[in-house]
């Protein structure tokens, strides 16, 4: 997921964003640690959002992308890691 401007991120890719990560409006602002009401104006057009934001967001997709991964290649077979005590 990339935004054509990473400074500018538009309303449209920030919806596409969150349908990619499966993320509701309470979840998004909570991920991005802002209020609710600030992430409903970056939807609306309203505000606009800044670097530091979508780059948060392409963070949180980029985690989430590699959790899949890690997941569907995982299929039971992860090695666990034992430290013995004495």
């Amino acid at each position: 997921m990339i935004f054509i401007d990473i400074d500018k991120p538009h309303p449209h890719e920030i919806k596409e964003w969150m349908r990619k990560n499966k993320l509701n409006i309470d979840q998004s602002a909570e991920i991005l640690g802002i209020s609710k009401r600030q992430f409903s104006r970056f939807l609306s057009g309203e505000t606009q959002a800044k670097r530091v934001h979508s780059l948060a967001m392409q963070m949180v997709w980029i985690l989430y992308e590699n959790k899949k991964e890690i997941i569907k290649n995982d299929k039971g077979n992860s090695k666990k890691i034992t430290i013995p005590i004495k």
